[in-house]
């Protein structure tokens, strides 16, 4: 099945950019309420360009900012993006292996593709591997850990131990009946690779899988708190407490304090907005960060940086001044600069916002 194919029967996903099938809830997209004015100094929120593009994901380390976009691989150098690939590279999702190292997993036109750079971007190796056997299912998220690299595709867990050459099968199979996976996230000190998204039906998928045993578990009990139907974006673990476990996704943020055997609320609705990240500071992980998206791909809307100070029991909303901003958040980043915590935020059409907190 070629993604022409696969775009006209609804089964592809990129990220729920591309498809307004993909979770669609049906239920009312409302903004977040904003709350009393804050007791602490406001954010200093800075636009860093990029405006009309998806940003699909971003990756901040001590050295380097980059985006990956619906047009490409961006670099930030000196406040300016500079375009690291073709530009008409969708990039779904990158990892780094080290100093000017990337991989990417991308569509080009109708096709998917692997790519790998060692000179951050300047040239690039598209690669020859067995990944979906070839059959065109793209990685929609990649992970590294310890060297290996992990890929998820509709209904699948693959894993790579040669940089994206050669691949073998995890969990599921090639091409599998679904809407896709959109969040992978393997556990720093445990033997584990989480991974979730959307069924087949729009239900929502979460699922751990032991890389030692390959055990696996499915965590179907999540829908009682999430709207249905719903879908996972982004699985987080706590640097500190390896028993807590975070998931964001169509309808809120969830936790589990005792790695799964029960959840919690943190951050739920039921106006199906979008929460595709969270960030806990790197100072302090009680204190923690998100933001949201309404499902509206052709009008501005605003972006609303929600943060908690006490481990998500309480939140305080700080919106943006400009009501004309397409301030949906895709992506989230966070770094350390000159001793403040500076949070990079990927907007859909509405580039990257730079976020300085006290």
């Amino acid at each position: 099945m070629n993604y022409a194919t696969l775009r006209r029967s609804g089964l592809f996903i990129v990220c729920c950019a591309l498809l307004s099938a993909c979770g669609s809830g049906g239920g009312t997209l409302e903004e977040p309420t904003p709350n009393p004015p804050p007791t602490v100094s406001q954010p200093a929120f800075a636009q860093v360009s990029l405006q009309g593009k998806i940003i699909n994901q971003l990756m901040a380390t001590e050295s380097s900012v980059y985006a990956a976009t619906d047009a490409g691989v961006y670099l930030l150098e000196d406040d300016q993006w500079q375009l690291r690939s073709q530009a008409d590279w969708h990039v779904l999702s990158m990892v780094r292996y080290g100093e000017r190292h990337l991989l990417i997993s991308a569509m080009q036109k109708d096709k998917s593709l692997l790519a790998e750079s060692k000179d951050d971007g300047l040239s690039w190796e598209i690669l020859t591997h067995n990944y979906s056997d070839m059959s065109g299912e793209p990685a929609f998220k990649l992970a590294l850990h310890q060297g290996k690299l992990y890929g998820v595709g509709y209904d699948v867990l693959a894993v790579s131990e040669d940089r994206g050459r050669n691949w073998s099968l995890l969990a599921g199979g090639w091409n599998g009946f679904a809407r896709g996976m959109s969040a992978l996230t393997v556990h720093p000190s445990k033997p584990d690779v989480w991974y979730g998204g959307q069924g087949a039906i729009e239900n929502i998928v979460l699922r751990k899988l032991d890389t030692e045993t390959l055990a696996e578990e499915s965590y179907p009990d999540v829908v009682e708190l999430l709207p249905a139907p719903s879908v996972v974006k982004s699985i987080v673990m706590h640097p500190s407490d390896p028993e807590r476990v975070f998931v964001t996704g169509e309808g809120g943020l969830i936790q589990s304090s005792d790695y799964g055997q029960s959840w919690q609320a943190l951050r739920t609705n039921d106006n199906y907005r979008f929460y595709f990240g969270l960030l806990l500071d790197s100072q302090n992980p009680d204190v923690m960060y998100t933001a949201g998206w309404k499902k509206d791909y052709d009008n501005p809307q605003s972006l609303i940086l929600e943060i908690s100070r006490d481990a998500g029991k309480t939140w305080q909303n700080y919106q943006h001044p400009d009501s004309s901003l397409f301030g949906g958040v895709y992506s989230m980043a966070s770094r350390r600069e000159q001793g403040k915590e500076v949070l990079y935020l990927g907007l859909f059409k509405g580039g990257v916002m730079k976020v300085v907190l006290e």
